[in-house]
């Protein structure tokens, strides 16, 4: 059932994707550009370990709340009443297939390998023409709201939400209207822009740059979780490096 502005429900639908780009998709531009107070980083330095403790748990449910409730009950509201269809059909519209999940799995981890190279290249290149490339990761800025042990837990969670409404969700939608090559570029520059940290441009870019391949991934393999697979796996990875990097510094 295509979208119908007479439907009130089919107005709410699309009300509740409006709320999830205004989230993870306007606020961070507005904020990159200083327009929204921000907390500064050494103002929670400040504060007693117990009570930073406390706001990291605080700030980390109040994330994956915001990541279950937009990135992944949005897009099966909308299945439900713009769409109408079955819970089934919504896992396979979304490319949730168990059917060879082995495969998209392997393919998950080749892609990961693969960004790695890409994201290093780059890193490469960035050194010669004079930038600083740790710059590129936005984990030194999440450390300072979150331990350790819950900016794993952060990273390892939020890519299920985020792939199941950046490469299940919307790069159907997007494909069904502007076609498929529009689409994987759409999708993946709002994927960067919703990494775009405070004051930083240089996450947005490369996880844009990782948006690419996920989304070509998925075309390949149209299982979703070889994406899920890939964008865990690059997180833990990175941050396995940004850990052991700063074992060898102290």
């Amino acid at each position: 059932m295509d979208f119908n502005f007479r439907k009130p429900t089919h107005i709410l639908a699309l009300i509740l994707v409006f709320v999830t780009f205004l989230v993870f998709i306007i606020i961070p531009i507005i904020s990159y550009f200083g327009i929204l107070p921000s907390v500064q980083t050494d103002q929670i330095d400040n504060i007693s370990d117990s009570i930073r403790s406390l706001f990291g748990i605080i700030f980390l449910f109040i994330q994956l709340a915001l990541v279950v409730a937009l990135f992944i009950l949005v897009p099966i509201l909308w299945y439900h009443f713009v769409n109408r269809v079955n819970l089934k059909q919504m896992l396979s519209n979304l490319k949730l297939r168990k059917k060879g999940i082995d495969e998209a799995i392997l393919w998950g981890t080749i892609t990961m390998i693969f960004a790695f190279v890409i994201i290093i290249a780059i890193g490469v290149v960035l050194i010669y023409i004079g930038f600083d490339p740790t710059e590129s990761s936005n984990i030194p800025e999440l450390e300072s709201y979150f331990s350790l042990p819950l900016m794993l837990i952060l990273i390892t969670f939020q890519p299920i939400g985020e792939e199941i409404f950046f490469r299940g969700f919307l790069l159907e939608k997007i494909d069904s209207v502007v076609g498929k090559e529009a689409a994987i570029i759409i999708t993946a520059l709002l994927f960067g822009i919703a990494h775009l940290s405070f004051g930083n441009v240089y996450p947005a870019f490369m996880t844009a740059v990782v948006g690419l391949l996920l989304a070509f991934l998925i075309i390949k393999t149209k299982n979703l979780y070889s994406a899920i697979t890939a964008h865990i796996l690059f997180n833990l990875v990175s941050f396995s490096f940004y850990i052991l990097n700063k074992t060898i510094q102290i």
